[in-house]
């Protein structure tokens, strides 16, 4: 439920003067950065005026003639019209032709995006990191790595989302570019607070950071953008009276702003934590408010239209008015399942399956509940199946590369052959050219042969299911670190993991549960291991992982945070009283073992322990000796 409101602002159209006349490496006059800044503040208080007084600058003879000058003037109007007006955005920057600066293509996608067109917002972004690295502009680089990274977030590729918009911290803080630092911190932070991530402590500190920056410069917009990501970390994090008090504020101070947008925004989140309260008559109201005002819109929000159906299906559930509540699941239903939203609709199967129970009828509460899983292995196989996506769509051009090449092959020997009838000096000619050909195809079919092996080799080395290394891999990964070990004196830990009462789980809920504790629990190893930690699934229920560097205590702190990461696992989705945890086992090579083997049997021997020392927890080796 993170919103990205004011800061979004703050990067994309008329927000500081600093990004109005530094999107390219072509610096502007002095008086064409004073005009600009004079369009920035105009936009935060009037849009349409920043236009005009745009439009006058393009229209000046001084700025025109000089082509920098007018691309900055461009690249100012673009931002704003993304951001009020985006179709304009998007024609403005097709009037310049095929190939638009680099700048203006990222703008487009920004407008792209405002149109709900992600996957064409999402490839000029592409283009824009691309053509801004070759090109050294890292102003354009800073900004496309950002709305990149933010892109990545919501389709669930959380290390790539982090590493853009990491790089485009790191640039923005170079280049003192101060608000859109702040934008990306703001992202930053919504990605560190969301449910798969769940790192809320340093979410939750960069937001402060962000309020306070906000109330100094009394920017009220920033002030209730703050509150309301603040408010809803704390929700994420159970705290429902703090997420109260601090959306009651973001609401107080929309209403006294007049932001219509936002107040239907802050209205339906701020309900929906009364509602988990218990204050279910409140709730309703301010969710009847709320999609009144968003009905009443010039141009309807039908995502947030949709969710506030969502949300006061939920609010009636909780009520216990079944009846009314199934009306608003299933408008919210239709209107996701036409768009394909499936973290909405893992949620809207939730709760109709909570609701049907709630009316005794348990056979459309099964039915519910199932659709409910199938929504949720459709995420996590989207959140943990892009690199073999990757990988197959480059076995597959391979492949019909090299049947190309084959086919080019055959041509030759044909032309070859048709020459052949001529006169000599020219079937040698041709023979000659046919020979060069064939050795030069043999040539690149060696080369693409070894890469298309290494990529199945890749593909042959990852489980299906969890995307994490297999048994194969984990094991030549964890010989090489011993190997490595024993030789340089290096300190080695093997973690041996396993799922607590996993075949209790397939046989009481049911194997499609059991897929999906496997996938959940193993994006969580995966995003709480150290760098250069490998983790891989050896078999069933069970993973190893392999800690290099990692002494007794060191892998002790990692099995716990292993194991700290399981146990908090989003089981939202999950039928009612499953949440998975994992008990650990941990060995430190010592100077005395002969083989890996042996390091392992060391782990296995502690696991046992924790197995029988009541699960859910990290015993060591030297404890079960």
């Amino acid at each position: 439920m993170i919103r990205c409101r004011s800061p979004r602002r703050a990067f994309a159209p008329l927000a500081t003067a600093s990004l109005l006349v530094a999107l390219h490496a072509a610096p502007a006059s002095a008086g064409l950065k004073e005009d600009l800044a004079e369009a920035s503040r105009l936009a935060d208080r009037d849009p349409a005026q920043a236009l005009a007084l745009l439009d006058k600058l393009a229209a000046r003879a001084d700025y025109a003639s000089v082509p920098a000058s007018r691309t900055e003037i461009l690249s100012a109007k673009c931002w704003l019209l993304a951001y009020t007006e985006p179709n304009k955005a998007v024609a403005l920057v097709q009037a310049q032709g095929p190939q638009p600066p680099i700048g203006l293509r990222v703008c487009r996608g920004y407008a792209w995006e405002q149109l709900k067109r992600p996957d064409d917002a999402l490839a000029e972004y592409e283009a824009g990191v691309t053509a801004a690295r070759r090109m050294g502009d890292n102003t354009v680089l800073a900004r496309a790595l950002a709305l990149r990274g933010e892109q990545r977030y919501v389709r669930g590729l959380y290390a790539d989302a982090i590493d853009d918009l990491k790089s485009s911290y790191d640039l923005e803080t170079r280049l003192g570019n101060q608000g859109n630092r702040r934008y990306v911190l703001n992202a930053l932070a919504n990605l560190y607070a969301d449910r798969n991530i769940r790192d809320y402590d340093h979410a939750l500190e960069s937001y402060a950071q962000l309020l306070a920056v906000n109330e100094k410069a009394g920017n009220q917009q920033g002030m209730a953008t703050a509150h309301f990501n603040i408010a809803s970390t704390y929700e994420n994090k159970g705290d429902l009276e703090r997420a109260r008090q601090h959306f009651a504020q973001a609401l107080q101070i929309d209403k006294a702003r007049g932001g219509a947008d936002d107040i239907v925004n802050d209205q339906r989140a701020y309900a929906v934590v009364l509602s988990k309260l218990g204050q279910h008559e409140r709730a309703l109201t301010l969710l009847d408010e709320a999609y009144t005002m968003a009905q009443a819109q010039p141009t309807q929000d039908a995502d947030m239209i949709a969710s506030i159906h969502l949300s006061r299906g939920t609010a009636y559930r909780r009520a216990g008015r079944a009846p009314q509540a199934l009306a608003d699941l299933d408008e919210a239903r239709r209107y996701f399942e036409r768009n394909r939203n499936e973290r909405f609709l893992a949620k809207i199967y939730e709760e109709t399956a909570a609701t049907h129970a709630q009316m005794g009828n348990w056979k459309a509460a099964y039915a519910a509940q199932a659709q409910m899983m199938a929504a949720q292995a459709a995420i996590q196989k989207q959140m943990l199946d892009d690199r073999t996506t990757r990988l197959r769509v480059q076995f597959q051009s391979e492949q019909a590369r090299l049947r190309n090449a084959e086919l080019q092959y055959q041509n030759n020997l044909q032309q070859a052959e048709l020459e052949h009838t001529g006169l000599v000096r020219r079937w040698q000619v041709a023979a000659l050219v046919a020979s060069a050909v064939v050795i030069v195809l043999m040539g690149v079919l060696v080369v693409r042969q070894r890469r298309l092996g290494a990529r199945m080799r890749d593909l042959a080395l990852t489980d299906e299911l969890t995307r994490l290394p297999n048994r194969r891999h984990l094991m030549t990964v964890a010989r090489e670190a011993f190997a490595q070990a024993k030789k340089e004196g290096r300190a080695l830990s093997i973690a041996a993991l396993d799922i607590d009462h996993f075949k209790r789980i397939n046989d009481t809920h049911g194997h499609a549960a059991g897929d999906v504790v496997l996938q959940r629990v193993a994006h969580a190893l995966r995003m709480s291991l150290r760098p250069g930690d490998t983790v891989g699934r050896t078999g069933g229920e069970e993973f190893i992982a392999v800690l290099r560097g990692a002494t007794e205590e060191d892998a002790i702190r990692a099995a716990e945070r292993l194991r700290t990461a399981v146990a908090q696992i989003d089981v939202s989705g999950l039928p009612p009283g499953l949440a998975p945890t994992i008990s650990v086992g941990v060995a430190q090579c010592d100077a005395h073992m002969r083989n890996l083997d042996e390091l392992i049997h060391h782990a296995d021997t502690a696991l046992y322990r924790a197995k029988e020392g009541g699960r859910n927890r990290v015993e060591r080796a030297r404890q079960a000796a």
